[in-house]
């Protein structure tokens, strides 16, 4: 079964040039799903050090305070913002 992605144009830049210089060393291709495979592969094996360098949860504007907007609201019409 396979899934779709949406990567930054950047990164999929990055991920060409590793494709391409995985060809260049063992003078093999390797394909696009395959690269991806290899990759999650060795990031479960280094587990450790990869989720050092990811930014911590408390670093990520989604975990902040909620923001008061300055509207009243009826807590008890919830639903009906919600479901209509």
């Amino acid at each position: 079964m396979y899934t779709s992605i949406k990567v930054k144009d950047s990164t999929k830049k990055k991920l060409d040039v590793l494709q391409s210089k995985f060809t260049i060393s063992t003078g093999r291709k390797i394909s696009f799903q395959n690269l991806l495979d290899k990759i999650s592969d060795y990031a479960l094996l280094h587990e450790k050090e990869l989720l050092k360098k990811l930014p911590a949860l408390k670093n990520d504007p989604a975990w902040s305070g909620a923001i008061d907007w300055g509207e009243e609201t009826d807590a008890s019409k919830v639903d009906e913002y919600l479901y209509n």
